[in-house]
């Protein structure tokens, strides 16, 4: 993570655990994200491993990664940071969604990047609820973007249906 930058987790302030593991460089003991590349090659290698394990889903590749191909790695890994690259790009979204959803992925979902103070509350509904924010935002204000809307209109993984289906009785 960048000097810039703070982790909140959960709700609350969080110290950053995890380091950023280039391809050619080596693993050490502690908590590494690596890429979904070097977890699919050397995954066989990676399951003995003792220290903990996460992932980075890069969107800023044509179409992005595919959240998907995490699938059969899913016991191995504790995190999976899903990149935003710019505010217009809702991949991770999608990603965040399918890792809760389908692949019933219970760990850390973090959302790194250009994340930003009005995409907060979608993306935690989305099932991201770890967040690499500016240093400059407070706990405060980001537990008041959390909340910045009372209703949603489409469901989400956090179980709330939507404000349509609440208007329809459904």
């Amino acid at each position: 993570m960048q000097s810039n930058r703070q982790l909140i987790k959960d709700g609350a302030m969080a110290e950053n655990l995890w380091s950023y593991v280039e391809d050619d460089a080596a693993l050490s003991d502690a908590a590494s994200i690596i890429s979904l590349q070097r977890l699919e090659d050397d995954a066989d290698t990676l399951r003995s491993r003792n220290a903990p394990l996460g992932v980075i889903l890069r969107a800023s590749e044509k179409q992005g990664e595919d959240v998907r191909r995490l699938a059969p790695f899913l016991d191995m890994i504790q995190l999976v940071a899903i990149e935003f690259p710019v505010y217009r790009n809702g991949r991770g979204f999608s990603s965040a969604r399918i890792l809760r959803e389908e692949l019933k992925f219970d760990g850390e979902v973090r959302a790194m990047g250009e994340v930003l103070f009005d995409q907060w509350q979608p993306m935690a509904r989305c099932g991201i609820n770890a967040f690499e924010v500016d240093a400059s935002i407070s706990l405060d204000q980001f537990n008041q973007a959390l909340g910045e809307f009372s209703q949603a209109y489409q469901p989400a993984s956090d179980g709330r249906r939507g404000i349509l289906w609440q208007r329809h009785g459904k």
